[in-house]
């Protein structure tokens, strides 16, 4: 999902239908000392390859790789019928799972307890699984921001809205996430004319580098992985029970004239996380700049210390229900005159085994991570 300064600043406030929302970029910050915070991202959702907890140690830029896992954790969460489901580490340092089978039910309540290896205990609200509105209708529009001229990424771009029913009840909130999955060709760069170690998987550092540059092509089929670096959130305080049309969703970039694989996600999110994200974009409109925003900002409303009452924690206990939809936004059509896509040329060149090489290797395999998978994206038809 991450770390690259994003310095747009939107403002937030009633739209002219009377839609409480906001929508807001969340990159990288800065704490104000150097304290080191316990870090808690914990997901109960109806989805369950998405159910997870995360426990990680701050270093003084919150997402910085500098976080360090804590491991050996004890990890569960009871439910309203007293059961305890354990969740245990995964591959991933610092990354807890369920047993296979486990899902969040909607209607069905959840409290986390964690217990680090030092005994240092921590303890959730208990959260209630919402159920979640269907996205009824999507769609998407080339619109051109007037205030970047020509050749300027933000300038132009697909618009992507949607409608969808709100709940009947009072009290709802709702928050979108979305995906994009994008077939590369290219699986690793060596600068400097270094080429592609296959025993280290990294690059070989020249004793002395020149300027060529190599591009190593997949082994197989790859796909990189991007999503929304801004918050989207929405209450229904002055719209409960209405039809909500027209809501944008996200903005995809004009980076290319193919089909855009687009998967949307729409969350009914409880009032502990929607006060969590507000306090995330109240914090940015009154200091000015995401280089701003305390630490403070990100403590957590509802996963308190137990051992230690004064002790602050970052992050959220996140029980929510979501609906997805995949979406294709097709960018050869409905361009303005005039306006071109921001490709990025290929620097470099493409390696190929000299002729007579023996043992050579020359495509690169797709490691898997965050921002890159070899599985085929579900839905994918492109």
């Amino acid at each position: 999902m991450l770390k690259r300064i994003f310095q747009s600043i939107l403002l937030c406030g009633i739209l002219s239908f009377l839609v409480i929302a906001c929508v807001f970029p969340v990159t990288d910050f800065v704490q104000k000392d150097a304290t080191s915070y316990l870090v808690v991202e914990a997901d109960i959702t109806n989805d369950p390859t998405t159910c997870k907890v995360r426990i990680t140690n701050s270093a003084n830029r919150l997402q910085s790789v500098l976080m360090l896992p804590v491991t050996k954790a004890t990890v569960y969460v009871t439910d309203e019928k007293g059961v305890q489901t354990f969740f245990k580490e995964g591959t991933v340092s610092g990354t807890y799972l369920p047993p296979s089978g486990f899902v969040g039910k909607v209607g069905s309540s959840y409290q986390l307890y964690i217990k680090t290896l030092m005994g240092s205990e921590y303890l959730s609200d208990v959260e209630t699984m919402k159920p979640v509105p269907v996205i009824e209708n999507m769609i998407s529009n080339f619109e051109i921001y007037d205030q970047y001229i020509k050749g300027d990424p933000r300038r132009g771009g697909w618009s992507v809205y949607l409608d969808f029913k709100d709940n009947a009840t009072e009290g709802d909130f709702y928050q979108w996430n979305w995906k994009h999955y994008e077939k590369i060709q290219i699986c690793a760069t060596c600068t400097g004319g270094g080429l592609w170690n296959f025993t280290k998987n990294d690059c070989n550092v020249l004793k002395f580098p020149n300027d060529q540059i190599w591009n190593f092509q997949c082994d197989g089929n790859c796909w990189d992985i991007s999503w929304n670096n801004e918050i989207n959130v929405f209450s229904d305080v002055l719209t409960n029970g209405q039809r909500i049309v027209g809501r944008q969703v996200a903005r995809v970039p004009f980076d290319g004239y193919g089909m855009y694989y687009f998967r949307l996600e729409q969350r009914a999110i409880t009032k502990s996380v929607f006060n969590y994200n507000q306090s995330i974009i109240s914090s940015v409109q009154s200091n000015g700049s995401m280089f701003d925003v305390p630490a403070e900002t990100k403590f957590s409303l509802n996963i308190k210390s137990k051992t230690n009452p004064t002790e602050r924690i970052l992050g959220v206990f996140n029980v929510y229900s979501a609906d997805k939809k995949i979406f294709f936004i097709d960018r050869s059509k409905n361009i303005p005159e005039g306006e071109r896509a921001n490709i990025s040329p290929l620097i470099g060149d493409v390696y190929t085994c000299p002729p007579g090489a023996v043992g050579c290797q020359e495509r690169v395999p797709c490691f898997e991570g965050p921002t890159r998978t070899k599985i085929t994206p579900e839905g994918w038809n492109l």
